[in-house]
């Protein structure tokens, strides 16, 4: 599948996305259920909510420090925080209701991601309609070098000599988000992924499919207990038992969310976080980290005489 292909899998998924989100509101009541989670991200994953009103603005920062362990040397190095990090920028806006844009930039590999993501169903008290679902689509391109090419490097073949081209930068990252707020304490979902690298090792598979699984156990009025897992479908050496796993302390507002975070990976955009090889955490290390969002709305405009 090349990259045409994929660029136009993902334009269709979010036209088909708009159709189907038109017809839902369509049947369904006015008395929705809000805040499943706080917001975009539930830690690491996509969450179900999208940046919730027309016009309205958001800023994200998300950021991972080096790995530590329970050892001697988790003094010296300051629970990873003088170890190298990661962080990446995101911004997002809401052209119409139920949906936004999002343009980040990762610092690993030096990743510039944009991404949509659609509201398709919005669960309803009584449960007329039982889950929300939010669709979310990302393409990804890296931009810093490429590793040096040796004379004895090949493509899959085995003849025909390795060269980069443009088209190696770029991933992409699809996925559906179903959830359900079972009550005002407990969210759950499940947000199965389909990523599409166009350059992998050889013997690597050009696709991954994970499927995350995440929950929100709010404690206070404003405070939550966050996690999410996620178990490799395809595309991931079956030998590897690790799972890319976080857990978080969340406290959120109407406008601002703030996550203390715990987490078995550096990176953050799906197209590396799905794909490369976790921390040790069997071994006691993880990433210490934290993600701060921010919701900057804007009244809607006045109707004209």
């Amino acid at each position: 599948m090349n990259t045409r292909s994929m660029v136009i899998i993902g334009l269709a998924s979010v036209l088909l996305a708009f159709t189907l989100h038109g017809q839902a509101q369509d049947a369904q009541p006015r008395e929705f259920v809000s805040r499943t989670f706080g917001g975009t991200q539930v830690i690491n994953a996509q969450s179900i909510e999208v940046v919730p009103r027309k016009r309205s603005y958001g800023f994200m920062i998300q950021h991972r420090f080096g790995a530590w362990g329970f050892n001697k040397e988790m003094g010296k190095q300051f629970l990873g925080l003088d170890l190298p990090a990661n962080i990446r920028f995101a911004f997002q806006y809401s052209p119409v209701d139920d949906m936004h844009l999002e343009l980040g930039r990762s610092k690993n590999g030096k990743v510039y991601d944009l991404g949509a993501k659609v509201r398709l169903l919005k669960q309803t008290e009584g449960d007329e309609m039982p889950l929300s679902g939010t669709a979310w689509f990302n393409v990804a391109m890296m931009s810093d070098d490429f590793p040096a090419v040796d004379e004895r490097d090949f493509y899959a073949d085995g003849v025909t000599p390795f060269a980069y081209s443009f088209k190696h930068r770029f991933s992409y990252a699809t996925q559906v988000i179903l959830a359900r707020r079972f009550n005002d304490h407990v969210s759950v979902q499940l947000a199965p992924v389909f990523v599409y690298r166009n350059l992998v090792p050889v013997g690597a598979s050009n696709v991954t499919m994970t499927l995350p699984i995440s929950g929100r156990w709010k404690v206070t009025t404003k405070g939550s207990i966050l996690f999410e897992a996620a178990p490799f479908l395809a595309g991931r050496d079956p030998n590897e038992t690790l799972l890319p796993i976080a857990t978080g302390y969340e406290v959120a507002t109407a406008g601002h969310v703030f996550q203390i975070v715990l987490a078995s990976g550096q990176e953050i955009v799906e197209q590396r976080l799905y794909t490369m090889p976790v921390t040790r955490y069997d071994e006691g290390y993880f990433h210490l980290g934290f993600n701060i969002a921010r919701t900057l709305f804007v009244k809607p405009k006045n109707p004209q005489p």
